[in-house]
Parts: C-alpha cells; sequence; structure tokens
C-alpha cells in the first residue's frame, strides 16, 4: 500500500481596498499579495458594493474615508448592513472622535502610519504568514 499526500486546491484569502488613490491601491497589492492574499481594489464605494456582492468570501475590507461619490462612512453603512462582523481597518488622514465613529466594529489607522502596524492589523484579523516562496521571486 503507498501512501500519497492529499492535494488540496491552495485558494487564496480576499481583502477590498477601496481608496481613490490608484498608486496606494498597487502599494496594497504589492504588500499584502505575497502574504497570500488575492487584493481586490475599488477606487470608490459604488464599484466596492459590487465586489462585496460578487465576492462574498471577502475576509478584510482596508477602507478610506475620503473618496468622491460615495465616500467612506455611507459606504460603511451599507456594508455593515450586509456584513455586520466583517473587519474592516479604516484609513484616515484625520483625527477621528469615537463618538462620531459609526464604523464599529472597526479598527482606525491614521495618516501616515507605519507599514508594520497595517500588516499586523491585517495578522490580528485574517493570519498573517510568512511571505510566499513564490511570491518572493516575482
Amino acid at each position: 500500500m503507498s501512501i500519497r499526500a492529499r492535494r488540496t486546491t491552495f485558494k487564496l484569502r480576499k481583502l477590498l481596498v477601496v481608496d481613490d488613490d490608484a498608486k496606494l491601491l498597487a502599494s496594497y497589492r504589492d504588500l499584502l499579495s505575497p502574504y497570500g492574499f488575492e487584493v481586490l481594489t475599488a477606487p470608490d464605494g459604488e464599484v466596492a458594493m459590487t465586489i462585496v456582492e460578487s465576492h462574498p468570501d471577502i475576509l478584510l475590507v482596508i477602507l478610506d474615508l475620503a473618496m468622491p461619490k460615495m465616500d467612506g462612512h455611507q459606504w460603511l453603512r451599507w456594508f455593515r448592513e450586509r456584513k455586520a462582523d466583517a473587519p474592516v481597518i479604516v484609513i484616515s488622514a484625520y483625527k477621528l472622535e469615537p463618538g462620531e465613529l459609526d464604523l464599529n466594529p472597526s479598527v482606525v489607522l491614521e495618516k501616515p502610519f507605519h507599514v508594520a502596524e497595517l500588516l499586523d492589523l491585517v495578522g490580528l484579523f485574517c493570519g498573517l504568514g510568512t511571505p510566499l516562496e513564490s511570491a518572493k521571486t516575482t
């Protein structure tokens, strides 16, 4: 009798980043993809709504508050009606008061922030191992 390793298909964990800055979206993708995440991106809240509806397995959202069309507050209210407990990391250049936050359960990360802070939060919410070998070489 021979023993074979059972192969399972590797499935990337999905994150959604919503920000109107295309360079930042690319930076998030470059930063998080090597850790085994499929980084979905949206330039505004309206596009993000479509992505959420077509990808119910999103584990975490990274959300900028200041965006055109639909700002982060409006989008998050919409999102909470669908996924009340999903973690959301809110990125803001402005100091937010706890009383004005209708964003819970979320974490607010104020700009400028260190990459290590973001990685710590992603690790907390989704688990963060070492970068994949295949991604390191690309």
